[in-house]
């Protein structure tokens, strides 16, 4: 989207909008802020990282207090997961997503909200975003934990969190068929876990000066894994907001990286 951003375009709001449900169905009172402009507002400070006293005082923008509100509402509530898992689903049904191979990995970003964050090491250490990506990059879950929590142990939450509502019967809950990973991925249980779901475990080898080699074939190796680290490089550039964690409440993080997953489909699906 060249230039400034001015908000959501028709078609953009096509695919988005139906999926904000009503919270007040029935309700005849003052009605709430137009969700268009929530969203359009939430946006605009998860594209240029501005503060939340920064946001626009014009037509199509809501105040940054009804933003922020809504924010924390629609992360703790379920919404915005369920907002991805359709639009996931839409992506399914378009052909858009390639089950083949995923691939996890794990990036560090700078932690300054202090907060609930500092609960779980995000204050001066900085946070872990942890990536599911789908078989060409295209990420289809997002996760942050601490900088020193384990990335291995991430894996299955990642996993857990990937639901697809293509509105076909069957299990909401999709896994790639097979799963690669860099060696600091390389556990025996977390093979065996993954074994268990139906899926190929793909990870590199540590090298151990007493480990003996594995008998057999070798095991396979991770063919394209820089597309998973290129997620990380799409989300920051095009999303200034997840450079670094401002936000005090996880909640408000956790939903900006949600709203970044969702508009980054939103766009695909619209092309």
């Amino acid at each position: 989207m060249p230039g400034r951003f001015r908000g959501l375009t028709d078609q953009q709001w096509e695919v988005i909008g139906p999926l904000i449900p009503d919270p007040f169905p029935g309700y005849v009172g003052r009605p709430h802020a137009p969700f268009r402009a929530v969203v359009n507002t939430i946006v605009w400070i998860l594209i240029t990282g501005a503060r939340w006293a920064d946001v626009p005082e014009e037509e199509g923008f809501a105040s940054k207090s009804t933003a922020h509100r809504w924010l924390g509402i629609w992360s703790e509530d379920g919404t915005l997961d369920t907002i991805k898992a359709y639009l996931l689903g839409d992506a399914q049904n378009s052909g858009l997503i390639d089950w083949e191979r995923g691939s996890v990995d794990g990036s560090f970003v700078a932690g300054k909200g202090g907060g609930e964050g500092v609960e779980y090491g995000f204050k001066g250490k900085g946070l872990t975003l942890h990536s599911l990506t789908e078989k060409e990059g295209k990420p289809l879950s997002v996760i942050s934990t601490g900088a020193a929590e384990s990335e291995r142990g991430q894996v299955i939450p990642l996993l857990d969190t990937v639901q697809v509502h293509t509105g076909k019967p069957g299990r909401p809950n999709k896994v790639p068929h097979a799963l690669q990973g860099d060696k600091g991925y390389d556990s025996k249980e977390l093979r065996q876990a993954l074994r268990k779901r139906g899926i190929a475990p793909m990870m590199s080898r540590r090298s151990w000066p007493d480990r003996k080699a594995p008998r057999g074939r070798p095991p396979a190796k991770p063919i394209d894994r820089w597309k998973a680290e290129r997620t990380f490089s799409w989300l920051q550039r095009k999303f200034r907001r997840l450079v670094v964690r401002w936000e005090r409440k996880n909640k408000y993080w956790n939903g900006f990286i949600l709203f970044a997953l969702c508009i980054f489909w939103v766009n695909l699906l619209i092309l």
